[in-house]
């Protein structure tokens, strides 16, 4: 219990103090994005995306997504394999929601982006699921065999 809690008290804390966070999700083969910088044109951005191989990889891309704010000066990764809905037990999401007022954000427009890209993610668990137990997913096996009676 105790590592854990150290686990999430660090994942707050890297959230407070990350120009841009990466929350990578191995099983789902996606990452929420979390990018709180902004200028004039551009605010924050809350997104969920494909997982890439390399943080290297991600900071290209979102500087690619997002060329108006220059070079991604920090980036932290944080792989999450729990499920979907600990993020929010955990307060991550509402963590998350605080970062992006504390940047500058409206507070209803960040409650949207954090509460959308979470629903994202929880109907990809989903359909993850549902792929598994019709035993079409390729990252578990079956251990049984189907019938053909």
């Amino acid at each position: 219990m105790e590592s854990r809690d150290e686990f999430i008290t660090q994942v707050l804390s890297t959230i407070d103090e990350a120009e841009v966070l990466t929350i990578f999700f191995p099983n789902l083969g996606r990452a929420l994005v979390v990018d709180a910088r902004r200028n004039f044109e551009e605010g924050p951005l809350v997104k969920v995306v494909g997982q890439v191989n390399s943080m290297e990889e991600r900071m290209a891309a979102i500087e690619k997504m997002r060329p108006g704010l220059g070079r991604v000066r920090s980036i932290a990764g944080i792989p999450w394999a729990k499920s979907i809905r600990t993020l929010q037990e955990n307060g991550v999401i509402a963590r998350l929601e605080q970062r992006l007022t504390s940047a500058g954000e409206n507070p209803y427009e960040a409650a949207y982006a954090c509460d959308t890209a979470f629903k994202k993610l929880q109907e990809l668990e989903r359909q993850q699921w549902i792929s598994v137990i019709k035993g079409k997913n390729s990252l578990y096996k079956n251990i049984w065999e189907e019938s053909r009676a």
